[in-house]
């Protein structure tokens, strides 16, 4: 399966370019610049005249649209979902049965808990879009983590470092120096990619802790709309994100040592 990075947040740029986009192609203001121009060449108004009297207006309307903060909201939300459909379209692509059993238990209990989450801000009806956008890019995280942890899997699988110890034990003795110290190295990196693997594990066992006190706190709160919580929860899960993007760049640098 081909991985997918973590999903960043947006940055101000792109909200900036998105409302732009989304004020530019307003039916109403697209329709406004039609009907400026065809009122003026209706009324013998040259085309060049008409077309700089709609510009102006077109202008005016765009203008209008931006610094309208329902409006604002509304594309936010549209981006939010759109993040939110392409985490959740990740996520299905990723079946726990192609993943060896200790590698796939931690990963579907984070989707059991991120799915927990999104149930708590539901129910509650609680304004908290952006922890809803966090867990998602979280959960991405942790799943595209989890096919660099099954590669590292198939890797030891394919040469258990104590077959390799035990393969080392039986030359002692035997002369072949240069095989011995081949096979040392591929036991030195085998044993790196064992402590990675394990590591992912236990990450990811302490990140579901994390995450079911985090869904918690969001009960507590109840429908409270403080957005310094939001944004301090929201944080909090982001922090997790990165976390996991330190260990899935190990996982990558132990799997990359033993190819």
């Amino acid at each position: 399966m081909a991985e997918r990075s973590p999903e960043k947040p947006p940055s101000r740029e792109q909200i900036a370019v998105d409302l732009a986009v989304n004020a530019a192609t307003k039916p109403f203001n697209l329709v406004v610049l039609v009907a400026v121009v065809a009122g003026g060449l209706a009324v013998g108004t040259p085309f060049v005249v008409a077309l700089l009297v709609a510009a102006v207006v077109y202008t005016v309307a765009v203008g209008v649209t931006l610094m309208n903060a329902d409006e604002a909201a509304r594309v936010g939300e549209e981006g939010r979902a759109r993040r939110r459909t392409t985490a959740g379209e990740t996520a299905r692509r990723l079946d726990p049965a192609t993943l060896a059993p200790g590698i796939a238990r931690p990963v579907t209990a984070a989707r059991t808990t991120a799915g927990r989450i999104r149930d708590a801000i539901e129910r509650a009806e609680l304004p908290y879009a952006e922890v809803g956008d966090e867990v998602d890019r979280l959960l991405t995280t942790i799943e595209g983590s989890a096919t660099r942890a099954q590669l590292l899997y198939e890797v030891l699988r394919e040469s258990p470092p104590d077959a390799i110890e035990q393969r080392i034990a039986g030359l002692e003795g035997s002369g072949k120096t240069e095989l011995i110290a081949a096979l040392r190295e591929q036991l030195a990196v085998q044993r790196k990619v064992e402590t990675q693997l394990e590591r992912f594990v236990d990450e990811i066992d302490r990140l579901n802790v994390e995450l079911d006190t985090i869904r918690a706190t969001l009960v507590s709160l109840s429908a409270s709309t403080d957005a310094s919580s939001q944004q301090r929860i929201a944080a909090d899960v982001r922090t997790l994100r990165e976390e996991v993007g330190a260990v899935a760049a190990g996982l990558s640098e132990a799997y990359d040592e033993s190819r």
